[in-house]
């Protein structure tokens, strides 16, 4: 029966090729919307790490203080913890993205490592594809084992995965690696959305990061993921790590920390966590285009539903039950939600990579794998099958209820579809209005986040990276690279200023430290926990930072000098309300550190977060061996970009320049949520606007068709022209208003969900609803104004002929 029902159904289907395929296109692109945001939900939040065996039983571990808890972890902590693990835990490890200079038969390259435990491959269950990973006594001796394991992406890239590569050996900055083996695809790294190019034992920090790290206890830079026991819950190690944390505590360095324990999807250090409320967002939104595919598709069958009233009523009057109709229409729609989720996983798979065309130029090589899982397979197959339902549903049993009679006679139930048919255009007007309201609201932030004030003013040059550990720099010599760096670039034709610093604003990660205010008492469970970057002299200058009191960080900063900080507004207000913060003092570690300069405040990480108290250390005090040189020109950056390497290899041909961007290249980053979510909201909304007018339009054009007869009379009788076309257009416009009433509503109380998305408007923006309101109106008026004008124009005595 079932077999006769889908030839019957396909027969039909065929004979209607013009409906068949408008309600294809349809529910294809709400199923395609909706499946593509669900793959890239799938691959940030549900398979953050591809590759990784029973990712779900993997846990992030963070230590904790007072306010925080997302703090990473010293070396020694992790070895205790590793050593040492609670009861239900398999196994601990640590990692460490960096980069490093990589020499294999050609120029220096830049390349990310991560710098992994040596128990890593074996507790996070990837195997080698070639070769083999690293065995525990490789991650023992500081220096002692440089190996190397190759990931399979950068294998198939950079060696054109030649099996030979094993036992090879390549330079990372400029030290002999051996490589032992090849990751098996498609395990990238355990940062989420972060592809390593290779990884290299933890024993080998030094070699990689310059410094020597392994043996500080109070330096914590580890990121540690941890895999429960199988059936372990995570509650049960998150107690487990309570006791832990007590025991780590007899350590100075570790008093008032504790230990916290997160799914991947929820650590506030992955890209899942900064992606979640967006794809919370897009999700929502695909949901409600999809019920508004569904409104529209339950339309069109109503009205197909009235051409078959004689259909349906003979069948009736031939013995055909009710259920076994309603069960030949539902397998009818079911066949055509079908076609239409086949279109729509075209569609996915087609754009699932378009999240890769948001993504903005970093120096992090950020990579997103989303594509056509088995389990977004799943997903598609099961919206296919709950569409059919929810738009056949309802026309299906609104025909089983067909009068037998009055179906023969062809009295059809017009009042009654009529109803039906307006119902779902106000369903379809009221979510349109939400959905466009909260495009509206993005695309605003949008505007208001390119021109927000960040902090500083610099809007033009270029921003490239240096690393000096690969040339074996000391501290010493170090410093006068920097200064001759700055000094020859920023002497060049066409550029103001040039200066180096850690970290540029609005920018991935960040680095904080806990120190001491001399005069400021910390209020209970307070941490003086203030995030810092280190800058060269000129920074402020550069980047176009004002100084609102004192002096800025310059030349006088050097190493023997007296210890000096400056900090922004903010500090000062927080740490010296009342107080005078010029010549106030901070702790570094053992040492003190008088304020010699007040900055105006910025933002240091995103453009919505509140202000916060931030520290500029000398960089000449404070040296480390890579640094961000950042140019303030006029000069085309591709013209300045030669110069600035020819400046470069002029002092030292070993020092190469990586990662160079214009400065409007890095700022993409500050608004890279903002701009996708304008973007896809936007598509969406405009893509609800015409379905809903397309809606309105049927709706429209089918009452007018049933009007007809009753047209005809009115103008027989003397009608005007215009009284036909204004009562057609107020009926459309009444339906319009009513669903916008109720869309006003919904999206006042839903676009509150949205304000921490939201830089510089408020949810309830007046201009955001009343814009949108009228776009609908106007939209409204055009699809009630065609068909009422083609009513209107028709022949009375040929109406009255009507049927």
């Amino acid at each position: 029966m079932l077999l006769q029902d889908l030839r019957y159904a396909a027969r039909l289907l065929l004979r209607r090729p013009g409906f068949t395929a408008v309600a294809v296109l349809i529910i294809g692109l709400g199923i395609g919307a909706t499946t593509t945001v669900f793959s890239w939900a799938e691959a940030l939040l549900l398979n953050p790490l591809p590759g990784v065996a029973n990712a779900d039983r993997l846990l992030v571990l963070h230590g904790t203080m007072k306010q925080r808890t997302d703090l990473s972890v010293s070396y020694p902590n992790f070895v205790d913890l590793r050593d040492h693990p609670p009861k239900g835990v398999e196994g601990i490890v640590a990692q460490r993205l960096e980069p490093a200079t990589m020499r294999a038969e050609a120029a220096a390259e830049r390349v990310w490592t991560s710098l992994v435990s040596g128990n890593y491959f074996r507790v996070v269950g990837v195997r080698a594809a070639v070769g083999r990973t690293f065995s525990a006594d490789e991650d023992v001796t500081p220096e002692g084992h440089p190996v190397v394991v190759l990931s399979h992406r950068f294998w198939q890239r950079r060696f054109q995965s030649s099996p030979s590569i094993v036992g090879r050996t390549i330079m990372l900055n400029e030290h002999a690696f051996t490589v032992v083996g090849v990751a098996a695809p498609p395990f990238q790294g355990t940062v989420v959305g972060v592809a390593s190019d290779m990884f290299v034992p933890l024993a080998m920090q030094k070699t990689i990061m310059g410094t020597e790290r392994l043996t500080q206890r109070g330096n914590s830079w580890l990121k540690v993921l941890l895999r429960l026991a199988p059936g372990v819950p995570a509650d049960q190690a998150r107690a487990g790590f309570d006791v832990a944390a007590r025991q780590l505590a007899q350590h100075p360095e570790n008093v008032g920390r504790g230990i916290a324990v997160f799914p991947l999807w929820r650590a506030p250090s992955e890209a899942s966590g900064m992606m979640a409320p967006v794809l919370a967002v897009l999700m929502t939104v695909v949901g409600l285009v999809l019920l508004i595919t569904c409104a529209n598709l339950a339309s069109l069958l109503l009205v197909r539903a009235t051409a078959r009233e004689r259909e349906i009523a003979m069948r009736l009057a031939l013995g055909a039950g009710r259920l076994r109709l309603t069960q030949q229409l539902l397998t009818e729609n079911l066949l055509l939600a079908s076609l239409g989720g086949m279109a729509g996983l075209t569609f996915a798979h087609w754009s699932a990579g378009l999240l890769t065309a948001f993504l903005p130029p970093t120096r992090i090589p950020l990579f997103v794998d989303a594509g056509i899982s088995p389990r977004v397979f799943a997903f598609a197959a099961a919206t296919t099958v709950l569409t059919g339902m929810a738009f056949g549903l309802l026309p299906a049993w609104q025909s089983s209820r067909t009068r037998v009679v009055s179906g023969l006679r062809g009295d059809v139930g017009l009042h009654r579809r009529s109803t039906l048919r307006k119902g779902l255009v106000v369903a379809q007007v009221a979510l349109s209005l939400v959905l466009l309201v909260t495009a509206a609201l993005f695309l605003r932030t949008l505007g208001n986040a390119k021109t927000a004030d960040t902090g500083f003013s610099l809007r033009q040059g270029i921003v490239a990276s240096l690393d000096l550990v690969p040339a074996g720099y000391d501290p010493t010599r170090g410093r006068a690279f920097y200064r001759q760096v700055t000094e020859r670039v920023g002497a060049l034709p066409g550029v103001r200023s040039a200066a180096v610093t850690e970290r540029l604003p609005l920018s991935l990660g960040s680095s904080d430290m806990i120190v001491e205010v001399e005069g400021y008492q910390p209020g209970k469970n307070e941490d003086v926990d203030i995030y810092y970057a280190r800058v060269g002299p000129g920074y402020f200058k550069t980047m176009g930072i004002p100084v609102l009191a004192g002096r800025p960080l310059d030349e006088r900063d050097t190493f023997e000098a007296p210890g000096a900080v400056t900090i922004d507004e903010e500090m000062a207000r927080h740490y010296w309300a009342g107080r005078r913060a010029l010549g106030g003092r901070v702790r570094i570690g053992d040492a003190w550190y008088t304020v010699v300069g007040v900055v105006k405040s910025g933002k240091y990480e995103e453009l919505n977060e509140s202000p916060k108290p931030f520290m500029y250390l000398s960089g000449n005090q404070f040296y480390k061996a890579n640094a961000i040189l950042v140019v303030s020109s006029d000069r085309d950056p591709s013209d300045l970009l030669a110069a600035v390497q020819r400046e470069v290899r002029k002092i030292d041909a070993r020092v190469p320049v990586f990662d160079v961007m214009t400065l409007e290249e890095h700022l993409q980053m500050s608004v890279f949520l903002q701009r996708m979510a304008a973007v896809l909201l936007g598509l969406f909304g405009l893509l609800a606007l015409l379905l809903a007018t397309i809606g309105l339009y049927g709706v429209l054009a089918h009452l007018a068709a049933q009007r007809t007869r009753e047209i005809g009379v009115r103008l027989a009788l003397g009608a005007e022209r215009g009284e036909i076309v204004r009562l057609m257009v107020k009926q459309g416009l009444g339906v319009t208003i009513a669903g916008l009433a109720i869309g006003l509503v919904v999206a006042a109380a839903g676009t509150r969900l949205l304000a921490t998305q939201l830089i510089g408007v408020k949810p309830m923006d007046p201009l955001s609803f009343a814009a949108t309101a009228g776009l609908l109106l106007a939209a409204a008026l055009l699809a009630s104004y065609m068909p009422a004008r083609r009513a209107a124009r028709q022949d009375p005595l040929e109406a009255l002929r009507y049927e």
